[in-house]
């Protein structure tokens, strides 16, 4: 994809692609998708974005890499509907996979198999409707299975294995809902931040030998 060009969606359901050096919208991208559009993410081939609405459906969206031109493509469904609040992607494992919270209160994990997704497994998570993220480990998924971590409206952040379909570990330190989570390239750090604007900091600890 052009580094000067940017995807947008909006409540009308429309994809559209702009010029960020002029600021306008490119001629021809423009694509309608359905409801209203509440997140996007570029899949490991940047032809392709995942698009996701308010209705619990999530659809892939080809995108020319040269004129950003569209073209809606194939369509899946999160069991019990609601709204997506988040997408991450993540290539590999040995086909990418996608995992997309919903404010039904699970994460699904998809496989992508030539844009189709096929879901693997579900978490439960504590949204309460709010938009809280999640994201892969990207090391440990990529060593191990498929790890993602995710705030939750109790305050906590959540590592969840999703193969096993459960959280594995509980980190408390924040006493409002967790909005966001994001790790470091190395999974060294973590990084979490509440709805009361409170950033928490943690740092991996490596295991010791006691002799």
């Amino acid at each position: 994809m052009n580094n000067n060009v940017c995807v947008a969606g909006d409540e009308d359901g429309v994809l559209k692609g702009y010029n960020l050096s002029t600021g306008k919208q490119l001629s021809g991208s423009r694509e309608k998708i359905s409801n209203s559009l509440t997140c996007l993410e570029f899949g490991p081939n940047s032809s392709i974005v995942w698009a996701s609405n308010n209705k619990g459906q999530i659809f892939a969206v080809s995108v020319h890499p040269l004129t950003c031109q569209m073209k809606k493509m194939k369509g899946s469904g999160v069991p019990g509907g609601g709204s997506i609040v988040s997408l991450a992607v993540r290539a590999g494992h040995p086909t990418p996979l996608l995992i997309a919270s919903s404010t039904s209160d699970y994460i699904f994990m998809f496989t992508i198999e030539k844009e189709v997704l096929l879901l693997q497994r579900k978490c439960a998570v504590r949204l309460n409707g709010l938009p809280i993220r999640s994201v892969f480990c990207p090391i440990a998924t990529a060593n191990r299975g498929a790890f993602t971590v995710s705030g939750c409206a109790d305050g906590s952040v959540l590592v969840f294995d999703m193969e096993k379909g459960k959280a594995v570990n509980k980190l408390q330190g924040h006493s409002c809902p967790v909005y966001a989570v994001c790790l470091s390239y190395d999974e060294s750090v973590l990084v979490s931040a509440d709805s009361s604007g409170t950033v928490i900091v943690w740092q991996k600890k490596e295991p010791t030998c006691e002799k």
